[in-house]
């Protein structure tokens, strides 16, 4: 009897879950294609702000994206090379390109899979990508006089060109710029994890729509209502594609090989942020409350001074290195162009002119 109810029990149990399991399966099969429809309606509607402000050129099969804008009769090209993770620079960078035009030819270069160039699937090893970027420029005229720009992780690659072509570089203007030392104690898993591997499928359903977070704001007012349109289109469209996800599973990797060639002769020029610094410490709330909270813990401590010193103790020994430290967020040209713009016209005409 008593095994009779149980079974009635465990029957009438299984077949609830079974039906919950199901619904649950169907309620999110349903809220996926809503997503997925909505996406695919508004890539539909911003196709037409999607329009490469430069020139499409192959490189290996593929299209990659080349902003050519400037001074052609400039004796130097700065090539800007984009972060990781960041898809909108060929917008976010014009308030700097336009401090910049008058004296400087300036390129701007997509990498693989990222902004307006195609997504290739192409390896992404430091030998690879070095060599597109070298090929898209030479589809638009530019092959020496070169001084690197690179923005955050982009100092590996800006450090690996140097190294192995020095005859085409001047030397390196870095924002913000990595160096691969930083990357050795970390591992590849805890760089790039399964939550990016999900980050591809997010991004290609249109998930990231439902993230205000990932999009930009226009707080300093630099950009234009059609600019911020065209940048929250690039974000929509490709926040994180196959490509940035190999390129980053590639980068632990990228930087020991580059580790391993030291860093170059080229003079180099780093400009760091520092959000702690004023007048931006009190211009952003978030900020001005972790500072302050930090210094409720532990007021004895200059967390100004704390904040790039890794970076400072790490290039204090090298002659050609030349670092200077501004006030504002990590992407700092969309902070203060005019200050990051003549801090470069500064030392390139002062240092490398002379």
């Amino acid at each position: 009897m008593k095994n009779s109810k149980l079974k009635k029990f465990l029957h009438k149990f299984f077949k609830i879950f079974i039906i919950f399991m199901i619904g649950t399966a169907v309620i999110n099969i349903v809220l996926f294609l809503v997503i997925f429809l909505n996406h695919q309606n508004k890539l539909n509607k911003e196709e037409g702000l999607l329009v490469p402000p430069g020139e499409m050129v192959e490189v290996n099969g593929h299209d990659m994206h080349v902003i050519k804008t400037g001074n052609e009769d400039s004796q130097y090209t700065l090539v800007f090379l984009h972060n990781s993770g960041i898809v909108d620079d060929s917008v976010a960078l014009i308030p700097l390109f336009d401090e910049l035009k008058e004296e400087f030819q300036l390129i701007y270069v997509d990498r693989s899979g990222v902004g307006y160039s195609e997504v290739s699937e192409s390896p992404r090893d430091i030998e690879t990508m070095t060599e597109e970027t070298r090929m898209a420029l030479s589809k638009v005229g530019v092959e020496d006089n070169i001084i690197i720009v690179p923005l955050g992780t982009a100092g590996i690659e800006a450090i690996h060109w140097a190294n192995t072509y020095p005859d085409e570089i001047d030397g390196i203007i870095g924002i913000n710029m990595n160096y691969p030392e930083q990357f050795e104690d970390i591992t590849v898993e805890e760089y790039c994890g399964f939550f990016d591997y999900l980050m591809m499928g997010f991004t290609k359903i249109g998930g990231i729509r439902l993230v205000p977070s990932a999009y930009p704001n226009n707080d300093f007012g630099l950009y234009t209502d059609a600019q911020m349109r065209v940048r929250k289109a690039l974000i929509s469209r490709g926040f994180y594609t196959k490509d940035m996800y190999n390129e980053d599973m590639a980068t632990i990797d990228n930087a020991a090989k580059v580790t391993a060639e030291g860093m170059p002769d080229e003079q180099m020029y780093l400009i760091y942020s520092n959000p702690l610094m004023e007048p931006y410490v009190n211009e952003s709330e978030s900020v001005n409350e972790q500072y302050n909270d930090a210094l409720e813990e532990n007021s004895e401590v200059d967390y100004i001074d704390e904040y790039n010193k890794p970076v400072k103790e790490y290039f204090s020994g090298m002659d050609n290195v030349v670092i200077d430290e501004i006030s504002g967020p990590a992407r700092v040209y969309i902070y203060c162009p005019e200050e990051v713009a003549k801090l470069i016209k500064d030392y390139v005409n002062n240092e490398m002119l002379q």
